[in-house]
């Protein structure tokens, strides 16, 4: 069978069809502290730490902490750089519960990243079982007081953190650029086949 039998459009669709697994990435974000079970104290700093995929695009997102049962959240940190792998949050007088998350975001453009597991916070003269320690070369930023939706994020990053140059923008989907290239140039070629 020769190529130019072949329709081209069956051919374009063909091999877009078979360029599509470079066009596809491993994409995630993952809270792996706090995790279910952990009860963050008052009066101390609590270490968040996740992983995140490389090529997601993301440079920087929004720290908020919710509760499931009350309405209203607390904004701790706004533009914190994604690649950094650790925050403390200091707590103080945030009312103790059992039901409380962590959420990760883009309060701009309103685009959830990743949500935690679900957390307690207990008062400071509480003895915790399970209080992890916070880590010494991670920022620390400082929550109080419980929900308020006049209040501003505890802490703002530098802008500098969200990577405002035009390359960090086509830096994360460069393989799928790539891939839309490559179908493109394989159409044309599908094409100029057709008409020989």
């Amino acid at each position: 069978m020769r190529f130019s039998s072949i329709p081209a459009t069956i051919l374009s669709l063909l091999s877009a069809w078979l360029l599509l697994p470079l066009a596809v990435h491993g994409s995630y974000f993952e809270i792996t502290s706090p995790s279910n079970g952990t009860q963050w104290v008052n009066g101390q700093a609590n270490p968040v730490t996740w992983e995140k995929g490389l090529l997601d695009g993301i440079t920087s997102f929004d720290v908020e902490l919710a509760r499931l049962s009350q309405d209203g959240l607390l904004y701790a940190a706004k533009d914190v750089p994604a690649d950094t792998s650790s925050l403390n949050i200091y707590l103080q007088n945030v009312p103790a519960a059992d039901d409380y998350f962590l959420l990760f975001l883009n309060s701009t453009h309103g685009v959830m990243y990743t949500v935690s597991d679900k957390f307690s916070i207990v008062a400071s003269s509480s003895s915790a079982s399970s209080t992890p320690q916070p880590l010494t070369s991670a920022p620390t930023v400082s929550i109080s007081g419980g929900p308020n939706p006049t209040n501003a994020f505890a802490t703002t990053f530098p802008p500098s953190a969200n990577g405002v140059l035009a390359w960090k923008t086509v830096e994360g989907p460069m393989m799928q650029m790539a891939a839309v290239t490559s179908v493109v140039l394989v159409a044309m070629l599908s094409g100029a086949l057709a008409v020989l």
